[in-house]
């Protein structure tokens, strides 16, 4: 193949892997569970700004975080991010204190 291309998905269900191009695996959205709140206790139905990292070498990006199911939370980016990943871990953050985290799905 003349261009790169990258795995954009894994369907487990289906032993299918989706490949795409670079602009393919950048999401401005994703799902966490198995979320572990510090600073707060939970977000009852509230949105709250944040900052996010999705990674350990991620600089954290700003975006709305808010409940879309019971303990599930849907963080929505400013502007898309690379290589949202399931299974890794997302942080969320205000200013220097930690405010949850979860497991991105």
């Amino acid at each position: 193949m003349a261009t790169r291309f990258f795995v954009v998905e894994i369907r487990p269900e289906t032993n299918e892997v989706v490949i795409g191009t670079g602009e393919d695996v950048y999401s401005d959205t994703l799902r966490a569970g198995h979320l572990n709140w510090m600073a707060v206790d939970g977000l009852h139905g509230e949105e709250m700004e944040i900052m996010a990292k999705i990674r350990y070498s991620h600089k954290g990006a700003p975006c709305t975080i808010k409940e879309v199911e019971d303990g599930v939370v849907e963080c929505r980016f400013e502007e898309p991010q690379r290589a949202i990943t399931p299974g890794q871990a997302v942080v969320f953050y205000q200013g220097e204190y930690v405010v949850g985290g979860g497991t991105i799905l």
